[in-house]
């Protein structure tokens, strides 16, 4: 580059920077493994971020167009690995890790997204108990979620067909490994959940593997696939400790797809044996109830009764002569002791004439009563009634006048007079 007076401005010596970073093959599509620290999510939807290992770190940006595919939340600490471009601030002069995509480094972290998945689908009510389905006691027909040239598949039908030979079996091919499995397996279960299949239970899963093998049992789509099977499912995956998140989603898991087969089918003859069982206790019970009441027929049958019908007249017969013998009796004692009590009473006239008596000296000692308390009787002695000529009673002298007009009554009569005279005192 050509410049005045052999120096360089700040400007110039930024643009060169840029231009020898932003051009070379050793800075450009690299893979960095750090630890986050300093982390912001902002608003915009960019993540801001700082890398770092024991000795040395690195801002990072990871812009919302980018990060949109993320599967996982960062966080303080996360070990990552990191794909992307270092980039240079011209303005003032620093550079920056411009990262394109990001996964998590080594199983630990692995299990950390697990762990947040698992919060996140808890909160919604994905792995509640009462959200499982019971599973058919006797499946016709089973459907089944795995890959077809796997182990898991032939240890399905070898467990199942062997506990009920002509058990209907459906195969849905998956991919239970790789980048698209999780896809492969969703649309396994959405199309065996079709009502034209009449899918009774679903057993879905894979044999034993590592950690990394099973993982796509941990995706959110699988899992939710599992929460939101229409027809019971059973999670099958091979795990010796840890249980993958279709375990919980799922209406019932099992450690392996040969356990998983035992859980959804029966076994045919210890159905038979049941029912052979059951058959024989209903029958020795039949059995025993009809010898019990061929017994009792038998002794009803050999009353005397019934082999001389006779007797029961005959004894009815007896029956009612003792009731009208008794009937006779208590009526005969009746009358005599009514006849007793008649005879008891010396002379019913006499007594008639003395309650007649006592009866009507009762009636003159009222009647003398009443006279006495009669107020002609009174009048009888002397005394007068004094009347205004309205016949109201005069009772004192206080509401008399002079020349005020009378009515005396007396027992026999009455007389009028005209008062001349008020007297203070008698």
């Amino acid at each position: 580059m050509e410049t005045n007076n052999s120096f360089l401005s700040v400007t110039e010596l930024n643009k060169l920077i840029k231009k020898e970073v932003e051009t070379s093959p050793y800075l450009n599509n690299i893979y960095v493994k750090g630890e986050i620290y300093n982390l912001t999510y902002h608003s915009s939807g960019h993540i801001y971020f700082s890398l770092k290992d024991d000795d040395s770190t690195i801002s990072a940006t990871f812009f919302r167009y980018a990060n949109k595919g993320l599967k996982f939340k960062l966080e303080e600490g996360m070990s990552v690995i990191a794909f992307g471009n270092i980039t240079v601030f011209e303005k003032r002069g620093t550079y920056q890790f411009n990262v394109m995509a990001l996964r998590l480094d080594g199983i630990g972290e692995l299990q950390k997204r697990i762990e947040q998945l698992k919060i996140k689908l808890g909160s919604e009510g994905i792995f509640d108990s009462n959200k499982k389905k019971p599973l058919p006691f006797l499946p016709k027909r089973i459907g089944i979620v795995t890959s077809p040239t796997g182990a898991a598949v032939r240890d399905i039908l070898k467990v199942s067909l062997r506990r009920f030979p002509n058990l209907e079996i459906i195969i849905a091919p998956a991919k239970v490994q790789g980048d698209d499995a999780a896809m492969s397996i969703v649309k396994a279960i959405e199309e065996l959940n079709n009502p034209k299949y009449q899918i009774d239970v679903i057993i879905a899963g894979r044999g034993g593997g590592s950690f990394e093998d099973l993982f796509v049992f941990n995706e959110e789509e699988v899992v939710r696939a599992f929460a939101n099977s229409r027809v019971p499912i059973i999670s099958a995956v091979g795990h010796e400790i840890d249980h993958p998140l279709c375990d919980h989603a799922a209406d019932a898991a099992a450690s392996t797809p040969s356990a998983a087969a035992e859980i959804a089918v029966p076994v045919k003859k210890e159905l038979l044996d049941e029912v052979d069982y059951i058959s024989n206790k209903i029958l020795t019970t039949l059995i025993n109830n009809i010898n019990k009441e061929k017994t009792r027929l038998n002794n009803i049958e050999s009353r005397k009764i019934f082999k001389n019908p006779e007797e029961i007249i005959n004894y009815r017969e007896l029956l009612l002569n003792d009731l009208e013998k008794q009937m006779l009796m208590h009526i005969n004692k009746k009358i005599s002791s009514q006849r007793q009590r008649l005879l008891s009473i010396a002379n019913i006239s006499h007594l008639e004439k003395k309650i007649i008596t006592d009866l009507k000296h009762k009636f003159q000692l009222k009647i003398q009563k009443i006279n006495n308390l009669s107020p002609m009787s009174v009048m009888a002695r002397g005394f007068a009634v004094v009347l205004d000529k309205n016949n109201n009673i005069i009772k004192s002298k206080k509401n008399l006048k002079l020349g005020q007009s009378l009515d005396i009554k007396f027992v026999d009569g009455k007389i009028s007079a005209d008062i001349t005279k008020i007297y203070e005192d008698i």
